[in-house]
């Protein structure tokens, strides 16, 4: 017989003080909120490390058997994705953001604010009450479930600041034409086209967003932990790359993001003019 272990996880072992995420549990569900109002709830480095505390605490807690994510109302966004203005500040000091830094203790390129970059394989709902770019678009896409309010939209915006992002996971989460639509043009596509497209579940008024958000969670809730945990993994499995390919993903974003061209893109939109590109 196979030993077997008790959980040793205490309650205090969840995050505190965080300054960036609004962390919530109420019986078996977890609530992520981010809540950055004053940058549309963008996303930097401590935001990512306070993210990944999350995603790690939703894993160990028996008793939590799924996650809502949103962002704050206040932001008026789900996420508006990298906080560039951040990237510019650290970039006019001739520095690299800490996630971007190899010398750094937060060190993790991508900024690792993902689900997957904790190996969460709890099922996990996007509540989508805003627009989501970039980082935040790859957020609500690695939740299995997602609903929308009425006014919310997504894009990606990479290219215009001369960054790469993860295309080749838009390309794995969504019809391939929207996907290159969003990543090549920067476009947006609003709440309809995207159930239309099937990227959400539901549509609902902005006043009814957490609440399609719960009604999920509690059928999500109603079933096997393990069996839904399960489910979780194959379909992380089923949309995983070769490491070969994430490898040279993160290099040809860093390559471009670290280039002349990157630099001005970034300098670019905290001065709020186009961007004169050099291709070097």
């Amino acid at each position: 017989m196979p030993v077997t272990y008790e959980s040793t996880y205490s309650p205090s072992m969840a995050p505190q003080n965080l300054k960036h995420i609004i962390y919530e549990k109420k019986g078996h569900v977890a609530y992520v909120t981010i809540n950055r109002p004053q940058t549309r709830n963008s996303l930097h480095s401590e935001a990512y490390a306070e993210l990944r505390a999350c995603w790690h605490d939703i894993g160990l807690d028996p008793n939590i058997y799924c996650g809502i994510v949103t962002g704050t109302p206040e932001g008026k966004a789900f996420s508006s994705g990298r906080d560039v203005k951040f990237l510019a500040d650290h970039q006019a000091a001739g520095k690299r953001t800490p996630h971007e830094d190899p010398s750094s203790p937060t060190y993790h390129w991508g900024g690792g604010g993902q689900p997957s970059d904790a190996n969460l394989e709890k099922p996990l709902i996007a509540a989508i009450n805003g627009l989501a770019i970039g980082v935040g678009l790859s957020l609500a896409l690695q939740c299995q479930l997602r609903v929308m309010s009425e006014d919310a939209w997504i894009g990606d915006t990479h290219t215009k600041i001369g960054r790469v992002g993860s295309p080749h996971n838009l390309y794995e989460a969504l019809p391939r034409t929207a996907a290159a639509y969003l990543t090549l043009c920067n476009g947006r596509l609003g709440a309809q086209e995207c159930y239309q497209l099937g990227i959400v579940n539901r549509v609902v008024p902005a006043d009814k967003l957490i609440e399609a958000a719960e009604e999920l969670a509690e059928k999500v809730c109603a079933g096997s932990p393990l069996a839904s945990q399960a489910v979780v993994r194959l379909y992380r499995l089923s949309a995983a790359f070769p490491p070969a390919l994430v490898a040279y993903a993160k290099q040809q974003d860093k390559e471009t993001g670290e280039s002349e061209d990157g630099l001005e893109g970034v300098r670019a939109f905290k001065e709020k003019r186009k961007p004169v590109w050099k291709m070097r």
